[in-house]
């Protein structure tokens, strides 16, 4: 009896313990699937953080590079304007120094003679439209020794905008002369700034 009944003690024994061991076993398993699936998460979400962070730094670093490139458009536009705009400013300030009554009457004079020599069986009727401060000046010179010089004395007009210099023109005819300060400023930017623009790109692509 005795020793049924250890037999039966071992038995109850054994089959606790190798219970015992499956169910440790199983544990373990079952933290270990976890704990790689834990990983396996982490994982995948570190390169999902990092692969959106190198996009991003992508895309802000582009958008820089844009921007800074627009910014250096602008500043070169802003630039040759700047200088076209002094520029203007120079020539009609050279354009009044140089367009004294002297060489006023010289221009018309000549004007004069071209177009008679031209078309020589009409008069040079001549109109001229001259700056507010020439007017008496030219009036004076006229009146003297130019006049006499012409067929017919010109009929002058003040022109309102131009600070210096004169327009001729001949009344019948397309024949037209602009020697004003607008004009020839004009003249000279259109001829500067295609190389004024050349030289500030050709700067920034250094």
């Amino acid at each position: 009896m005795a020793e049924e009944l250890q037999s039966l003690l071992e038995k109850i024994n054994e089959e606790g313990i190798k219970k015992a061991e499956e169910a440790k076993n199983k544990i373990i398993g079952n933290a270990r699937a976890e704990a790689e699936r834990i990983i396996s998460d982490a994982s995948a979400k570190a390169d999902e953080i990092l692969k959106n962070a190198q996009a991003a730094s992508e895309t802000a670093k582009a958008r820089g590079e844009a921007a800074v490139r627009q910014a250096v458009r602008d500043i070169t536009i802003a630039l040759q304007q700047e200088l076209l705009n002094r520029l203007r400013s120079v020539v009609k300030e050279a354009t009044a120094e140089a367009m004294t009554p002297d060489l006023m009457g010289k221009i018309i004079l000549e004007m004069a003679r071209n177009y008679s020599s031209k078309t020589p069986t009409a008069e040079a009727n001549m109109e001229i439209v001259l700056a507010q401060k020439d007017r008496d000046s030219m009036e004076a010179l006229l009146k003297s020794s130019l006049v006499g010089s012409l067929r017919k004395n010109p009929v002058i007009t003040l022109g309102q905008n131009f600070a210096s210099g004169l327009k001729i023109s001949f009344k019948g005819s397309d024949v037209f002369f602009d020697f004003s300060d607008e004009a020839i400023s004009e003249i000279i930017c259109a001829y500067v700034g295609p190389r004024l623009a050349a030289v500030i790109n050709s700067e920034n692509r250094k």
